[in-house]
């Protein structure tokens, strides 16, 4: 995958979908299938994928962090680029008549 933002978010999904497995298969083994139990195994799920994201995933965290980066940094470009050229097209007719008032 050559989108560092959709690998990490699909490394975190994953994590999060095998841990939430394993906890409903406890769940069921212990004979503990209450409608309430899919909501603590959520829990445990994100509290558990959020610890292992933050512990192994952190080349991927980097390499999107440095892509979102660079893609606010161009954007920033292009903003001052186009208001460069936004007041260099209004400041032109203005200098054009304080040239001619002379």
């Amino acid at each position: 995958m050559s989108n560092p933002t959709l690998r990490y978010s699909l490394y975190r999904l994953g994590i999060f979908a095998a841990l939430f497995a394993v906890v409903m298969v406890v769940f069921a083994l212990f004979d503990l299938d209450r409608s309430g139990n899919v909501f603590i195994a959520i829990a445990v799920a994100a509290a558990g994928s959020a610890v292992i994201s933050y512990k192994f995933l952190n080349a991927e965290r980097d390499a999107m962090s440095e892509a979102l980066y660079e893609r606010v940094q161009r954007a920033k470009q292009r903003i001052a680029e186009d208001n460069r050229a936004e007041d260099e097209a209004v400041a032109a007719p203005v200098t054009r008549i304080a040239k001619e008032a002379s």
